[in-house]
């Protein structure tokens, strides 16, 4: 990186963080309940939480972060968790997830778990794990069907709450996979193609959860050049299954992005939500650690309320249970 690179990424760092942190629009209340009455369905959203065994604060993030979903004014009834569960794949911090969920998740909410690039691409990273990427694809697997009480051989499924259908998407380690990157299967894009087709046949919105982001939304090239879905035939065939249908939300994490105003959204091209194409692409910051651009500490997510007519992007920090109101998007349902 160049000196007047590293200037250019200062500077907007500093400047998003202003703008985020100015309450031109207020804060709301400390509490975490839904922006209106009437509220369809109420879900919870969050990224990264890097879990190890070792880290003690993580841990604490997490089960702090669902007990406040636990006793929410307005029930939740969907948590989304969109990948990096743990840091370096390794079984012992998948399984604490999976114990994290089972005692502390709201107990009437379902839970949808993204698997994402530490959780399979990084195993035996740093030394902590000497398994493959078929193998820590095996455990993402098996803690599924245990906790899922499913029986696929597969790092993709679908779930419907309250009548609206969620659809999640993940690496298969094709030709022994990626670091960072997600691999995935001609018959991976079929099952999108056609859950889709089901999940959008009344009407209602679908939500696509995937841990990666693509290249050219939520300003993932800002935040962190090269971690998206890459503007290849793999990319064009994944957007364009997508674009084919209405009211598509596209759920995803990875890039660290912070939460970020609306303001300096606009002013730096790195919006947490837009549309693109009829699809609109929802980018959540980090859980667990390491945030850029914005509000950049821990146990921040963001609730998405599906309304009658419209989907509402709220980014919250569900420790400290504050919603930033210059940070929310309104979507028009089609």
């Amino acid at each position: 990186m160049t000196f007047s690179v590293f200037v250019t990424k200062a500077v907007t760092f500093l400047m998003t963080l202003f703008i985020t942190l100015v309450p031109y629009n207020g804060i709301a209340e400390p509490v975490l309940k839904t922006a209106e009455e009437n509220c369809e369905l109420n879900m919870a959203l969050i990224s990264d939480t890097h879990l190890e065994t070792k880290e003690v604060l993580r841990q604490l993030f997490l089960k702090a972060g669902l007990s406040n979903m636990s006793k929410a004014a307005s029930p939740i009834d969907a948590v989304v968790v969109a990948g990096d569960l743990t840091n370096y794949a390794d079984e012992e911090s998948l399984a604490l997830y999976y114990d994290i969920i089972r005692n502390y998740a709201p107990e009437n909410a379902s839970v949808i778990t993204v698997a994402g690039n530490h959780d399979i691409g990084h195993a035996g990273d740093r030394d902590v794990t000497d398994i493959t990427r078929e193998q820590a694809l095996a455990n993402v697997i098996k803690y599924h069907n245990d906790y899922y009480g499913d029986n696929t051989d597969k790092n993709y499924y679908s779930m419907d709450v309250k009548g609206y259908k969620f659809i999640v998407l993940g690496d298969e380690v094709v030709d022994g996979g990626h670091w960072d990157a997600i691999s995935i299967t001609q018959e991976q894009l079929d099952f999108l193609d056609a859950q889709l087709a089901e999940g959008t046949a009344e009407g209602l919105p679908v939500f696509v959860c995937c841990h990666w982001p693509f290249v050219d939304v939520n300003g993932s090239e800002t935040i962190w050049e090269g971690s998206g879905i890459e503007e290849d035939e793999l990319a064009y065939q994944f957007k364009s299954i997508m674009e084919k249908y209405k009211n598509v939300f596209y759920i995803s994490g990875h890039i660290h992005g912070g939460i970020r105003a609306t303001a300096a959204a606009e002013m730096y091209d790195i919006p947490m939500a837009e549309q693109v194409n009829g699809v609109t692409y929802l980018s959540l910051p980090t859980f667990g650690i390491v945030n850029w651009y914005g509000i950049t500490w821990s146990g921040t997510g963001a609730q998405l309320e599906v309304y009658k007519d419209k989907v509402i992007f709220r980014p919250v920090n569900y420790l400290t249970q504050n919603f930033y109101k210059n940070t929310e998007y309104t979507f028009n349902l089609k």
